[in-house]
């Protein structure tokens, strides 16, 4: 007995899960691995581990904090191929000239208030908008990935515009020297508010200097790089160097042969554990109506609108809708079509942190003199938030359904009527 109880212990020990993790990785690193000679065709697959096992397959990204290269005509490519619970896999080519090392500062975190999104070595730099999931990452940053060259280069990528689905990422084209640039890749990196304190966009021409900077409890920090202005006159060698305490940060980013190449890179703190939580729509108050309509065949079986935004559906399938973070609390006017003999059982999500009585729970008998039936409920939240709703409309049945983005994805059934015969 003992002995299957210190065995239990010990596999549940085994299966303790991390949902975060960083690292260095310096498998693109000739002086690390003298085997790496990156140029003319040469490719290599490298495979990082994480410390631990995630529960689930995180999302990774990286940043670079060391460029050794050669001059034009260079370039790399380089991309995330395979992630899984226990490592993720990159791999890198390169055309002609030699790429000494890379070295990558990875993060990986099992967590939905951050969407990564990759670009990887787009063959003809421009702009691109991209779908995001989460109506909520209302912020984000850019991290340069790969590139190609043929001669002097000077582009900056940045956001220029976030929705609730969609964020857009700009490059600029300088002329004379665009043409130049044969290909880029990137991360997109956005999330809630909470995710990241951008300290902004460092444009520098020489060695640049952070000077003193405060550590932010639970954020990782990285160099974001964003943009070069290569001349293409000598190698380009850029480092970056850290010195820490127990409090403060400070890095120098620069070359330490050759000259400065000037570049934009912003300056975040990324967040890997989070304060706020995001909770279903809670129905704290209802109010409900029973009536006779005379001529009830005309009549759709369901009713639903939302009402500020005036969103009105009374055909049978599925929908999507993003509620803006700017209505609270979100009224419904919810009409139903109840004929003799049936009835109608009505759910609406009341308490998200309690154990019983989480709905208010109606149940109608349907008869002639009462054949239409009104939900009016309102919903609220503990703070301003885009609210992603799936409708669900069947002939016997209506859903309304919050999609929630948190440290996992649920869904939330926040309405359900269903038409029963009594």
């Amino acid at each position: 007995m003992e002995k299957s109880l210190f065995l239990l212990i010990l596999f549940k020990l085994a299966l303790s899960y991390i949902y975060y993790d960083t690292g260095l990785a310096r498998d693109f690193d000739y002086t690390f691995d003298s085997s790496f000679s990156c140029k003319t065709g040469y490719s290599k697959t490298a495979i990082i581990q994480f410390s631990n096992q995630f529960e689930k397959i995180p999302q990774v990204f990286f940043t670079h904090e060391y460029f050794d290269q050669e001059m034009a005509d260079l370039g790399f490519r380089l991309s995330i191929t395979t992630i899984t619970t226990t490592s993720f896999t990159t791999q890198i080519s390169c055309n002609q000239q030699r790429v000494f090392t890379l070295k990558l500062r990875w993060f990986a975190f099992d967590d939905q208030r951050i969407e990564v999104l990759s670009n990887f070595n787009m063959d003809t730099p421009d702009h691109k908008t991209f779908s995001i999931k989460n109506p909520n990452a209302q912020t984000g940053f850019i991290a340069l990935t790969s590139f190609r060259y043929l001669g002097p280069i000077d582009f900056l990528l940045s956001i220029s515009q976030i929705t609730t689905n969609s964020v857009t990422v700009s490059i600029t084209k300088v002329a004379g020297k665009f043409t130049n640039l044969k290909q880029v890749g990137y991360f997109v990196v956005v999330g809630v508010a909470e995710a990241f304190i951008n300290l902004g966009l460092k444009t520098v021409t020489g060695g640049f200097s952070s000077g003193t900077l405060p550590i932010q409890s639970n954020r990782w920090f990285a160099i974001a790089l964003q943009g070069l202005n290569y001349p293409n006159t000598r190698n380009m060698r850029i480092k970056a160097i850290f010195t820490d305490t127990a409090t403060t940060k400070s890095y120098t980013w620069g070359t330490w042969d050759e000259i400065e190449t000037p570049n934009s890179h912003s300056q975040i703190w990324v967040a890997y554990q989070f304060i706020i939580s995001y909770k279903p729509l809670e129905c704290f108050s209802i109010r409900t109506s029973r009536k006779q309509a005379i001529n009830l065949s005309i009549l759709p079986t369901f009713y639903l609108q939302l009402v500020q935004p005036n969103q009105i559906y009374i055909t049978n399938g599925n929908y999507e809708y993003i509620v803006d973070k700017s209505i609270k609390p979100l009224k419904m006017n919810i009409q139903i079509k109840c004929e003799n003999g049936k009835k109608v059982q009505a759910d609406f999500n009341k308490c998200n942190s309690c154990s019983i009585q989480k709905t208010h729970s109606f149940t109608y008998n349907c008869f002639n003199q009462m054949n239409y039936i009104g939900f009016f409920p309102l919903f609220y939240q503990e703070f301003l938030q885009y609210n992603h709703l799936k409708i669900n409309l069947q002939s016997s049945l209506l859903e309304v359904i919050n999609v929630v983005y948190d440290q996992t994805i649920t869904e939330k059934t926040i309405v359900k009527i269903q038409i029963l015969n009594q």
